[in-house]
């Protein structure tokens, strides 16, 4: 069995006017201002996937700033993981400077089926992954849930290229170890 751990897809309309969408997260026009850099939908990703000889993918929406648009695309993900069970696997795009409203979308994707929450995108979306006090409200309630975490990590050394960030391995380390009970993915 293949199983490709790390895809993310978009809502249709978010393709189709990506650059309006661009203008309101500049993380987003970071990574897909280039009109080479190609965005999909959950359609393009299952074809993608037979194509390729995937079985499952663990899929995820972009690590927006604005908590109401991950909402958005989380019921996106939510609807693709019902359309498609056993094929696509979906983690819940959260926003953790939202607070309680973070939380509150923590529990709607978990009881959605959704097993972990990420790409944490700190770079983009305003925090340090090492901010302990920020984090720990999400975390305890990801570890009440039974989900696991998935983060954006990065080297510090090297070229800069689109979407590199700061999530390096000291910021990494500092979150595993404030958090020694939660399951972590180390994307990238």
């Amino acid at each position: 069995m293949i199983v490709d751990f790390h895809t993310h897809i978009f809502p249709p309309e978010v393709i189709a006017r990506r650059d309006e969408f661009h203008s309101r997260d500049p993380w987003l026009e970071e990574l897909y201002g280039n009109p080479k850099a190609k965005m999909v939908d959950a359609e393009d990703l299952l074809a993608s996937m037979d194509r390729d000889g995937v079985d499952i993918s663990v899929t995820f929406p972009f690590g927006w700033s604005d908590p109401g648009l991950a909402e958005e695309c989380n019921s996106y993900v939510i609807q693709a993981m019902r359309d498609h069970p056993g094929r696509i696997v979906g983690l819940a795009a959260i926003q953790p400077r939202a607070g309680a409203r973070a939380i509150r979308e923590l529990e709607r994707c978990a009881k959605a089926g959704m097993p972990g929450f990420g790409e944490l995108m700190p770079h983009g979306q305003g925090y340090r992954l090492s901010d302990t006090p920020l984090l720990a409200p999400l975390v305890e309630a990801a570890l009440d849930l039974g989900m696991f975490a998935l983060t954006h990590t990065s080297e510090p050394v090297g070229h800069l290229y689109p979407g590199k960030g700061d999530v390096t391995p000291d910021e990494l380390q500092s979150f595993v170890l404030a958090f020694p009970t939660l399951r972590v993915v180390a994307a990238h």
